[in-house]
């Protein structure tokens, strides 16, 4: 069965997008099967990997589904990339879901009892988390075996940590007592200054204890920046990138992690 891991922080601009398809890509390469589920009303994920805005059925059609307890095929909103990951996308439209689901029944569930029904078919599943700690976000973790923690090492590093650990606490606590944190990463690091030692530090001294923070970060560079607007990942754009080869690293410690 495969391992769900929803990459989350309420902070934007932390390449949070990012690193889901990169980590999902890379796990890809690594001969592993990848369902990247897009649970963001912005759709970045999607668009990140060419697929249009305009996309009929998406994650808000299968939650849908389930919320209406219809018969449905769990992969009517599959589509599968040249990169080798398959992906559930969305759209702006996804935001209503958000807030209808404040008054469905098992509210926090319905996001997994939808991939329930295709996880089997898939080693990870990677979902990337709107920047929010909304229902589709408590969704997400619910459905999650654990959450990975971007931040980037900068003054406001640690804004929204303690909110989001709280979070995940409560869901373990409340609706997933398997849920676990798979590891803070840093992005869009500037390792060459150093300010970004000093604020990764703190991070360490704040969490290092408790959370597993991963030795290798993701580096700052121009190109993966240049990847949405082509839909591709970093691998295609350039793989031998230093920000490629650090999402290859990353996807390693993963699948090990999942070995442990």
């Amino acid at each position: 069965m495969g391992k769900v891991i929803a990459v989350s922080n309420q902070k934007g601009g932390v390449a949070k997008t990012t690193t889901s398809i990169n980590l999902g890509v890379a796990l890809a390469r690594n001969g592993k099967r990848v369902l990247l589920v897009d649970a963001d009303p912005q759709g970045h994920l999607s668009t990140g990997l060419g697929i249009s805005k305009t996309t009929k059925v998406t994650l808000k059609t299968m939650m849908e589904y389930v919320i209406m307890e219809m018969e449905y095929d769990p992969y009517e909103a599959v589509i599968k990339n040249d990169e080798g990951v398959d992906i559930i996308p969305s759209n702006k439209l996804l935001s209503g879901t958000d807030i209808s689901l404040i008054t469905v029944e098992e509210r926090e569930s319905i996001l997994k009892k939808y991939l329930d029904t295709l996880k089997t078919e898939y080693d990870f599943v990677v979902i990337d988390c709107m920047p929010s700690l909304g229902m589709l976000t408590v969704n997400a973790m619910a459905a999650a075996d654990s959450v990975l923690i971007p931040i980037e090492p900068e003054y406001y590093a640690l804004d929204g940590m303690v909110e989001l650990l709280k979070v995940i606490r409560n869901t373990k606590k409340r609706y997933n007592p398997q849920i676990e944190i798979e590891g803070i990463l840093f992005t869009k690091d500037p390792y060459w200054y150093k300010s970004s030692k000093e604020y990764k530090n703190a991070v360490q001294e704040a969490y290092g204890k408790h959370i597993k923070i991963f030795e290798q970060s993701i580096p700052r560079s121009n190109p993966i920046a240049k990847c949405p607007k082509d839909g591709v990942s970093i691998f295609a754009y350039d793989k031998n990138n230093p920000e490629a080869m650090s999402y290859d690293w990353l996807a390693k410690e993963v699948i090990k992690n999942g070995k442990e």
